[in-house]
């Protein structure tokens, strides 16, 4: 892997930061009022030492967060990724063990006090809203998957900022971060994955204290990092066996009250301990409220689990296309560089632009979420009801928005990642096959990110009930593209995009039945994913101050646009011949 600070050598991801994102609109949303640092000022509590008072220090602070990231991923953990996939996990009598190199280095990280991006100030996090978590969790996908999760993995717990009461959280999310937990999200088991409703693993209360019987399955790093401490969110049933999503509750079980039955052997990802974990009766504590664990809580994850993958479609494509340009610009034949060879120039322009795409997608749909989220946890802290937050004008229009912004962006980096990493294998030619280059592990890790957290074909169901309304041109999506369109001169190339977007949808809705409309809506998502796309890089344009980044921009927008076309003309065509 190239070693650098991946956070100061992305031209792009650096033009994000400081040109392209509101900051005055994100640091307002997250910060409010800077009430943390009036009261650091007040109290000087420790954890509020890093409060922002302006819009000016908060900036900087996410700046040098960012900066230790790329810093330490890429510097410090870049070289030895190769040696963590190729040594690969041990599995021995219910323990595993990482490569010593890589558990080493995710206590580099925890020393820093990096890990907690997911976490408000107050439990001990660093307090980033979720634009910059998007960045940083790039800049570690970039690195290397394998460690991203190992190191990070304690984030998902972040969800418990949502749905307990203020003594569980207090208590329990200090002691995940300091200790150094790896959380992981107990959800499948061996027969269900995505149909979640049906899962068997049951709760029972008894002396006023929960119990955990069965088997989840795909629980990444349920094992912990060589000793250090585990647990699970686990999703179990509280109801009757036929309760379905209604009667499944959501628990904390401690990885001393499990067992580690056993770890897959995958294709990729080879450093990531993905177990079988096996309750017998283990001690849990209820989270939130009983009946409320599939139907709230882990639906209410699902836009910080598909931005997730956001960033790790970015970020791996973005390793593929720096190590592919460092090769084809150092491999000559026929007398030149690869990199000047017309049909190698092709893919590499190509990645460029689909990357900048992706990262486009990325930002905005991290947007859509501070947007609204933390304006909600705010309420919830305050005291207000559920339903008085949920009937917020701002927050309802947000959260509708972001409810078509997540999996679109789920599913556009997914599936753009895995193709842009394939092109990454062409390039290097032979050499691409064989594991003497990072690109082969990257090809392999990069397969499970449009099967995890939810596959792209649900990432497709979810979008295509407000993509469809807001092409249409109602509901907050339609309220949301409207203000994008009307802040712009539309280029031709974009007119022409939108309309034909508009003759997609009206053909789907022509669609004979529900089945066959299911059949076809993934060309409606993949087109309506290029649109966004097309419109962010022209709502950018009026931003960016250097000439000749305006002028390389508008190459990569033109370019995308004019193949965008193409595609939308085909999904046209084919919806047009159906009866």
């Amino acid at each position: 892997m190239i070693k650098d600070n991946y956070f100061t050598d992305n031209k792009d991801m650096l033009l994000h930061f400081n040109e392209l994102i509101d900051w005055e609109e994100i640091v307002k949303e997250y910060e409010g009022d800077y009430l943390e640092a009036k009261e650091y000022q007040k109290t000087g509590k420790q954890e509020l030492e890093m409060a922002p008072s302006s819009v000016e220090e908060a900036i900087d602070y996410y700046k040098e967060i960012l900066n230790s990231y790329g810093d330490l991923a890429g510097n410090e953990v870049s070289p030895h990724v190769a040696s963590f996939d190729s040594e690969g996990l041990k599995y021995e009598n219910g323990k595993v063990t990482h490569p010593e190199k890589m558990a080493e280095l995710v206590n580099v990280f925890h020393d820093a006090g990096l890990p907690p991006a997911g976490f408000l100030r107050k439990y001990g996090g660093l307090g980033l809203p979720h634009v910059v978590k998007g960045l940083l969790l790039e800049i570690m996908y970039r690195c290397d998957t394998s460690f991203a999760i190992a190191m990070g993995s304690v984030v998902l717990a972040s969800i418990l900022q949502d749905i307990c009461d203020e003594e569980q959280k207090q208590r329990i999310l200090p002691k995940l971060i300091k200790e150094r937990y790896s959380v992981t999200m107990g959800l499948s088991e061996p027969d269900f994955g995505s149909d979640l409703a049906s899962v068997k693993t049951k709760a029972e209360k008894r002396d006023g204290k929960w119990y955990i019987t069965g088997t989840k399955r795909f629980q990444t790093v349920a094992c912990g990092i060589n000793g250090a401490p585990s647990a699970t969110l686990c999703l179990a049933r509280t109801g009757s066996p036929t309760s379905g999503a209604k009667g499944l509750s959501f628990f904390l079980v401690d990885g001393k009250d499990y067992e580690i039955a056993g770890i897959e052997k995958k294709m990729g990802i080879k450093a990531s301990a993905t177990c079988e974990v096996v309750m017998n009766d283990a001690p849990a504590e209820l989270l939130g409220k009983e009946g409320y664990g599939l139907t709230r809580y882990v639906m209410g994850m699902l836009n910080g689990a598909r931005m997730s993958v956001g960033s790790m479609g970015a970020g791996m494509s973005t390793a593929s296309y720096f190590e592919s340009l460092k090769y084809a610009t150092e491999r000559v034949q026929f007398g030149k560089p690869l990199k000047e060879i017309p049909a190698v120039k092709r893919m590499l322009d190509r990645m460029e632009r689909e990357i900048a795409g992706m990262r486009n997608l990325l930002i905005e749909g991290a947007r859509t979420v501070d947007l609204y989220s933390w304006r909600n946890l705010r309420g919830k802290d305050e005291g207000i009801d559920e339903k008085t937050l949920r009937r917020d004008p701002h927050i309802l229009f947000w959260n509708t928005v972001s409810s078509a912004m997540t999996p679109l962006a789920k599913y556009y980096n997914a599936e753009t990642a895995n193709s842009l990493c394939y092109d990454a294998i062409q390039i290097f030619g032979g050499s691409g096959f064989c594991e003497d280059y990072d690109v082969a592990r990257i090809y392999r890790d990069v397969r499970i990110a449009s099967i995890w957290d939810g596959t792209s074909q649900i990432q497709v169901n979810a979008a295509i009930g407000p993509v469809v309304v807001g092409i249409n041109g109602t509901g907050p999506f339609g309220e949301y593209l409207k203000q994008k369109i009307d802040g712009i001169t539309p280029s031709a190339e974009l007119t022409e995009l939108y309309s034909g977007v508009k003759k997609l949808v009206e053909y789907y809705k022509g669609l004979p039945d529900s089945k066959t409309k299911e059949y076809y809506s993934v060309d409606v998502v993949h087109n309506v994913s290029r649109f966004l796309i097309g419109l962010l890089f022209e709502e950018q344009e009026k931003k960016i101050k250097s000439t000749e980044t305006l002028a390389h921009r508008k190459i990569m927008r033109e370019d995308f646009n004019v193949d965008s076309l193409g595609q939308i003309d085909a999904a046209i065509r084919k919806l047009s011949r159906v009866k």
